[in-house]
């Protein structure tokens, strides 16, 4: 049952970081340093769909992932030449955890908050991704203009779900479910191909690819893996 909820990026992003905050409190990372993962995975399918070469050699460059989470991708980054990288997630405990797991790495930096309000407060990017992140969780007509205003010029890569087969497009409120069978609310925003590369364009974005990426076993879920550019 969906559950209707006024718009808006202070509303969304207050009702995502409750549902993620629980969530991270009922999942352990476990104890000491996190390892740093072999490849970049956009999907929830592990090996399926592109790795890091999607977003290039990352030497010298400055990144942001948006909604890391417990920091994997971004430690990621940062294990592989980026000058600067900073994982930015709307829920403390996400990035606590982020924190525990890989903060003995060098040129690792966390914030918390709304990624449209933390994007204001960062140096200028040349890599901005997302992987069922902030992309996915916040409305693209904040958040697009913010990631626009710090690639100077850079990429945006994201992967987001594609629709469900009759799913309407736009703003859509699901439930997460606790381990105590609580459920919570969580906002998302549901679009297709189509409407993507038509949301970045009016935002200023140029070269979009989108790379469907279909499940394993004949699994109805599909997952859209998409790059563009920002600036010359």
């Amino acid at each position: 049952m969906k559950r209707e909820m006024p718009p808006g990026g202070a509303v969304d992003a207050s009702v995502n970081a409750r549902a993620w905050n629980h969530i991270a409190a009922q999942h352990t990372t476990g104890e000491g340093t996190g390892t740093v993962p072999e490849r970049i995975e956009w999907t929830c399918w592990p090996g399926q769909g592109p790795g890091a070469e999607w977003i290039g050699d990352l030497a010298g460059l400055r990144v942001a992932e948006l909604g890391c989470g417990t920091g994997e991708h971004i430690a990621y980054t940062a294990a592989h030449g980026a000058r600067l990288a900073i994982g930015v997630d709307v829920a403390e405990q996400r990035i606590t955890q982020a924190r525990a797991r890989f903060g003995h790495l060098p040129r690792l930096d966390w914030r918390v908050g709304d990624a449209a309000q933390v994007l204001v407060e960062l140096p200028g990017l040349d890599v901005c991704f997302s992987i069922y992140g902030a992309l996915w969780y916040a409305d693209p007509a904040q958040l697009l203009p913010a990631i626009a205003g710090r690639l100077r010029p850079g990429l945006l890569a994201f992967s987001v779900n594609a629709p469900r087969d009759g799913e309407l497009p736009g703003r859509r409120v699901d439930n997460l479910t606790l381990t105590s069978g609580a459920r919570l609310p969580v906002v998302h925003y549901s679009y297709g191909a189509d409407a993507w590369r038509r949301l970045l364009y009016e935002h200023g974005f140029t070269g979009t690819e989108v790379l469907p990426v279909a499940g394993p076993d004949h699994s109805p879920y599909r997952t859209l893996v998409i790059r563009a550019r920002h600036g010359a």
